[in-house]
């Protein structure tokens, strides 16, 4: 499964084992292992995590 932003892909390996979020930063190890995102804003941080947590 994929997320788009800013035209690029993140890729996301279901299941997600861990999130863990600061600020614009998120960061979260799924099958594939840990990977780091870095968001313009806050609010779009915490926007991803939401949808992490639904898909």
């Amino acid at each position: 499964m994929s997320y788009t932003y800013n035209g690029s892909q993140i890729q996301i390996a279901h299941p997600v084992h861990t999130i863990s979020i600061n600020k614009q930063r998120v960061i979260f190890a799924d099958t594939q292992g840990q990977k780091c995102t870095q968001f313009e804003t806050s609010s779009e941080a915490r926007q991803f995590v939401k949808w992490l947590k639904v898909s």
